[in-house]
């Protein structure tokens, strides 16, 4: 074998490696996500194949967030996007145990997580992606910006309206249970009738006369 056949299969075998690390953090934290919403439903066992799945290296355009102090993310930051989900899994197990669930990467992973976890239980595109946001950013203390602010707002009342904000919750309590059902419950009801979800999170457009 030469040096070049040697390198490659050293790649091949590191990338491998990394891959099935990442697909023990994903399984973890998706039974995380199944005991969050097991009030709500049973989103069953992880698959992989729900997932888009690869290993994408740096480069000139890929760059990671900056931590902002208003811990803001937009959707269309490069390490968002889905093929970056093993990235942003090994990234965040590697900070975890300094600063726990409050990192960008967090947000990436359970923004996927958690939209994939609604559209198991019933929800679709706008609305999944929506529950998704929500619950990532009370799991982070991140923000995702996706679907409607009123949206997002929702779950941050729900789990913090009244008290400190504490993102180190246990998926396994009875009142994050409670909390998380009750959620998708409202979710599914916008779901299924426009009229109402109108009336509680669309707000009618604003129209500003021109001046000429």
């Amino acid at each position: 074998m030469d040096l070049e056949e040697f390198l490659k299969d050293r790649e091949y075998e590191k990338g491998e490696a990394r891959l099935e690390r990442a697909l023990f953090i994903a399984k973890r934290e998706w039974d995380n996500v199944r005991t969050s919403l097991r009030s709500a439903g049973d989103i069953r066992g992880f698959d992989k194949s729900d997932f888009m799945i690869g290993i994408i290296e740096e480069d000139v355009i890929i760059r990671r967030p900056l931590e902002s102090p208003t811990k803001s993310v937009s959707g269309y930051s490069p390490t968002y996007y889905p093929m970056y989900f093993v990235k942003n899994l090994v990234r965040m197990d590697e900070k975890l145990p300094e600063k726990g669930y409050k990192t960008p990467e967090a947000l990436y992973v359970y923004v996927e997580l958690a939209t994939r976890a609604a559209e198991k239980l019933g929800l679709e595109g706008t609305f999944s992606m929506a529950f998704g946001a929500g619950y990532a950013n009370v799991r982070t203390g991140w923000l995702a910006e996706k679907g409607f602010p009123v949206e997002r707002k929702i779950f941050a009342d729900v789990f913090f309206r009244g008290r400190k904000k504490d993102y180190a919750w246990d998926p396994g309590w009875n009142s994050v249970n409670e909390k998380l059902a009750g959620l998708f419950g409202k979710f599914m009801s916008w779901q299924k009738d426009e009229k109402l979800f109108r009336k509680e999170v669309k707000s009618p457009a604003v129209v500003v006369p021109m001046l000429v």
